[in-house]
């Protein structure tokens, strides 16, 4: 018997459905891989698994193994972002320590840069390569960290934590240069292998979430005499298992990541899923008109976008600490966990669900202003913000950091998915106000918390009057 024609059906922007023939449908999906080369985590996964594919064929073996390849992207950002309430009470910059992160992630933004100038200098070299070394150094710069993370430099007259910040560096590269050169890669395979690798790409921030929520904080400091009674010294409870366990937990993920894409990259048995489309889809995207990014709306969509980022990437990992350390440990370690699970979960919704009217959303952004407000005032106010000492308070910060990081990861999704009618054009705008936009909130954010002292950490453990 003759196997039936598979029929995919598309989202469409009111809300009808196209049918589509396989040929058809690896063609679209040749041209939004090549458009979400600078697509953020959130977009792809809306857009990959908007369409229904229940009735294709597929791989279970290959779907884990891409699922399995997806988590090692962000693991080491989410990861050591998660574990931020643990290290700020045990490095020497304090509650000032996500600012300077924020920054060393930033920079690993370089890693595009050399990317695109090996590929000018080794045209012919394959992408898998330098998938390889890219996996290696996050899992290498991930077990490092688990066993350096304290070793401090006096740097400028006072102590930094330079091979915690450096190694962070290098973990960040994974995450900022996959979106271009992870993505190409699935050009290689069926389209229906795009979605599974995004649900790995979303569990590498999930994962690391589950684990600090297991892990704990270990509850409030205690202060206690020093040695020679002359000062008191902040000891902290310890959690169910320290930072060096975690970190090096992430880094058994991290190989498990590294390990699936080699067997992915070689096994012979996934010949049959592998596909080869690279002149249809160059034909196709020639075709497509170009649409003016000049207008109007594209000035107001890719505005926003920066803002967004300046917020999501630069000004409020920055300000976490400062906004509920002063409610407590167990407050920061919520807020800080749960704001990472509302990422994914914001993506989810934009999986399931049509996007809302550009009305509703500018509606849904004006309310979220709101605990955006609250969060920044509870940080200008540090160390003594508003409800301190009520349970109230504690419960108050942490609902509006899951709140606002849930809409800005909405926000950002909607209109990467909006700047998709510009093409790869319109795609590669969005990608460099993103990361105008964080660069310039993070450095902002760096310079106003270490230099301008706007922020203010008290001291742990005060000496007696």
């Amino acid at each position: 018997m003759s196997q039936p024609a598979v029929v995919i059906r598309f989202a469409t922007g009111g809300g009808r459905s196209a049918e589509t023939t396989p040929l058809l449908m690896a063609q679209s999906t040749m041209h939004r891989l090549n458009e979400d080369k600078e697509a953020s985590p959130c977009l792809d996964q809306n857009e990959a698994i908007g369409f229904k594919m229940r009735g294709a064929r597929r791989r279970i073996t290959l779907d884990v193994l891409m699922t399995c390849w997806g988590i090692g992207t962000w693991l080491g950002v989410n990861g050591l972002y998660v574990q931020l309430p643990l290290l700020v009470a045990r490095l020497p910059e304090g509650w000032a320590l996500p600012s300077s992160m924020v920054v060393a992630v930033q920079l690993a933004n370089v890693g595009m840069l050399l990317y695109g100038l090996l590929r000018r200098l080794r045209p012919r070299s394959a992408d898998a390569s330098y998938i390889y070394g890219l996996l290696a150094i996050g899992t290498l710069a991930l077990i490092l960290n688990a066993f350096f993370y304290e070793r401090t430099i006096v740097l400028g007259g006072s102590e930094r934590s330079f091979a915690f910040l450096a190694l962070t560096f290098f973990a960040a590269l994974v995450g900022c240069t996959s979106s271009v050169l992870f993505y190409p890669y699935l050009r290689h395979f069926r389209d229906v292998y795009l979605a599974t690798y995004l649900v790995g790409e979303g569990l590498s921030g999930f994962l690391p979430s589950i684990l600090a929520l297991i892990q704990g904080v270990g509850g409030e400091p205690e202060c206690l005499p020093s040695a020679d009674n002359s000062t008191l010294v902040a000891h902290y409870p310890p959690p169910r298992f320290d930072s060096t366990v975690f970190l090096l937990l992430l880094s058994a993920l991290s190989a498990t990541s590294l390990v699936s894409f080699t067997i992915i990259n070689n096994f012979k048995g996934f010949d049959s899923e592998r596909v080869q489309l690279a002149a249809v889809a160059k034909d196709e995207e020639a075709t497509l008109p170009k649409e003016s990014l000049v207008s109007p709306p594209w000035l107001v969509m890719l505005a926003l976008m920066a803002v967004l980022n300046a917020l999501n990437n630069g000004v409020l990992p920055s300000v976490q600490s400062y906004s509920c350390m002063p409610y407590g440990t167990r407050a920061y370690h919520l807020a800080v966990t749960l704001s990472a699970m509302a990422n994914p979960a914001a993506c989810l919704a934009g999986v399931w669900l049509r996007p809302v009217p550009a009305r509703v959303l500018g509606g849904a952004l004006s309310l979220a202003a709101l605990p955006l407000c609250y969060i920044l005032a509870t940080a200008l106010l540090s160390p003594s913000p508003p409800l301190q000492h009520h349970a109230g308070g504690e419960t108050l910060v942490v609902v509006a950091w899951v709140m606002v990081s849930g809409m800005v990861s909405y926000a950002r999704m909607w209109v990467y998915g909006w700047a998709r009618r510009g093409g790869a054009r319109g795609m590669r705008a969005c990608g460099a106000v993103t990361q105008l936009g964080s660069a310039l909130g993070s450095l902002l954010l760096f310079v106003l918390v270490n230099f301008a002292l706007v922020f203010t950490e008290p001291d742990r453990c005060p000496a007696p009057h």
